[in-house]
């Protein structure tokens, strides 16, 4: 049956190859839109996932403090205090500050490092450099590397370029604020953007030292569940107040704040591109079904024979709902294909810059470079699947309808039909 049903298919090849463009279309349309939906949502989580937060909270300056240390970016200092009340919030499980500086690391006044400070008991569970895949790891580890301890004084981190760039090694020294500190270890970053990252870490107590405030300048909080999330949102302006007749402000940024004003073209194209899919698919399968139906009628007396040499109702059904499901399988499964690599070159090529308040390089002394969030389709299989599963079901659906009227066929009013 399953040769019979192709060399139907072959034999009425306009009407099939009509079908399957329908249905390629479709399901490339489809399952683009769903695949660059979820490379945003990836996108947009990236840099919150490997600092392990939900939300980052930081109090915006109308004017750039200037000064030997610079604070990065527009950030104004928050008292530490406001991190303890935070962390007594319900449904937050981790909350940390930490300090992002722009420092003298050298004689010339272009001899810069973007320092930040952090608590080093946090730095395994939340922070710019938490350990795993995600974020960071240690390049030295077996020769001796190691991350911050709560009794460092004079020791940092480093970042990978930053130390290829200084020749930085293991024992290495490096001038912050015009003094020394020594490297303990080299981090390598997981391609992608991250939070509040620098090129050099020290502990908080000394990054407050040299900047001669004991403040942070950023509170990265991991709560128990999106509504918890919410509700510690708003929690947030009565523990931080801020001066607006200064032209202060307290910025609270989620992966979902991101989404919108970062990618708010990308994400109005892609929802127009999922309705246009939407609309296209419900074309599509009124197409499949009138052409499916249409077929039964210009195949009547080719049904009335087979019924009359034996062929029963439920065979004849059979034979035209397989080959609605073949153009289903491999209208879907090409479209799929199409849509998916779509989706691919748009992923591989398109990046969305991190929001500058979550760019540590400051954006007040020069134009700060632009930190990309990359774009990745991993989840996006499942989604893939449905796409192709809706053509599939279109297939399957239109070829039940018109098994349904072929089965209705007497055979001797088929056969006196030309």
């Amino acid at each position: 049956m399953l040769q019979y049903a192709l060399k139907e298919l072959i034999r009425r090849r306009s009407r099939s190859l009509l079908l399957l463009f329908g249905l390629i279309v479709c399901t490339a349309l489809l399952a683009a839109s769903l695949s660059i939906s979820q490379a945003m949502r990836n996108a947009a989580r990236q840099p919150f996932q490997s600092a392990n937060a939900d939300l980052v909270v930081q109090k915006e300056l109308a004017t750039c403090p200037f000064a030997l240390v610079k604070h990065a970016g527009k950030l104004g200092g928050i008292p530490w205090t406001a991190v303890e009340e935070i962390r007594k919030l319900p449904g937050v499980e981790l909350a940390t500050g930490v300090l992002e500086l722009w420092a003298t690391s050298g004689p010339e006044e272009t001899d810069r490092a973007v320092v930040t400070g952090l608590v080093p008991e946090d730095q395994h569970r939340i922070g710019p450099v938490k350990r795993g895949e995600d974020c960071c790891q240690l390049v030295d580890h077996e020769i001796g590397g190691r991350y911050l301890k709560e009794d460092d004084d004079h020791a940092c981190l480093v970042e990978k370029p930053y130390a290829e760039k200084h020749g930085l090694g293991l024992g290495g020294q490096v001038t912050l604020g015009g003094e020394p500190f020594t490297v303990v270890g080299t981090l390598e970053a997981a391609p992608g953007a991250r939070i509040s990252a620098g090129e050099v870490y020290i502990p908080l107590a000394k990054a407050q030292d040299l900047l001669g405030e004991e403040t942070v300048n950023a509170i990265m909080i991991r709560a128990k569940d999106q509504e918890a999330a919410k509700a510690i949102a708003q929690e947030l302006p009565r523990i931080i107040p801020v001066d607006t007749a200064q032209g202060e402000k307290l910025v609270v940024t989620s992966d979902a704040n991101v989404m919108s004003n970062v990618a708010g073209v990308a994400i109005l194209a892609q929802s127009a591109t999922t309705w246009m899919a939407a609309l296209v698919v419900g074309v599509v399968f009124l197409l499949v079904m009138k052409s499916s139906l249409a077929s039964v009628g210009e195949r009547v007396r080719e049904i009335g024979t087979m019924k009359a040499v034996g062929w029963r109702d439920a065979h004849v059904a059979r034979l035209l709902a397989l080959e609605s499901a073949l153009v289903g399988i491999i209208g879907g499964g090409v479209g799929t294909a199409t849509g998916w690599g779509a989706a691919w070159l748009y992923a591989s090529h398109t990046r969305v810059q991190l929001p500058s308040l979550l760019n540590s390089y400051p954006a007040c002394a020069k134009t700060p470079p632009p930190v990309d969030m990359q774009f990745s389709l991993e989840g996006s299989g499942p989604l893939v699947i449905g796409a192709f599963l809706v053509a599939l079901a279109i297939g399957i659906f239109s070829g039940y309808l018109a098994a349904r009227r072929a089965s209705k066929l007497p055979p001797a009013e088929a056969l006196r039909r030309v």
